[in-house]
């Protein structure tokens, strides 16, 4: 198998690909462990991924690999947010983490 592109994603979406992907054939073992997983997981609808996904992108400082990050942790504080970050390259401002809280927390339920 040789893999064509790599990108950065969130359980979300993953798990949305991988409907799709039930619905074109039946998934193979690794697939269905996986699926299982995210159904448990992942609680979002596709309207609110785009929401959420959109309004982060607004922070110029997050590339979607961070979102993606955010998205998959959705931190409640932002202690939880300095803690994701904490071994990232890039250092976020007291207003960017807080402005993060906020997002998550209007999409959180």
């Amino acid at each position: 198998m040789e893999i064509l592109m790599e990108e950065d994603i969130s359980a979300n979406e993953a798990r949305h690909i991988l409907e799709d992907r039930k619905k074109q054939r039946d998934l193979i073992y690794d697939q269905k462990i996986c699926m299982e997983y995210l159904e448990k997981t992942s609680r979002m609808t596709v309207a609110q991924a785009k929401a959420i996904v959109e309004e982060l992108e607004k922070i110029t400082i997050l590339k979607p690999r961070y979102i993606a990050l955010i998205l998959n942790m959705m931190p409640d504080t932002e202690e939880e947010v300095d803690a994701l970050f904490s071994k990232e390259r890039t250092n976020l401002k007291k207003e960017e983490v807080k402005q993060i809280v906020e997002i998550v927390g209007k999409y959180k339920k």
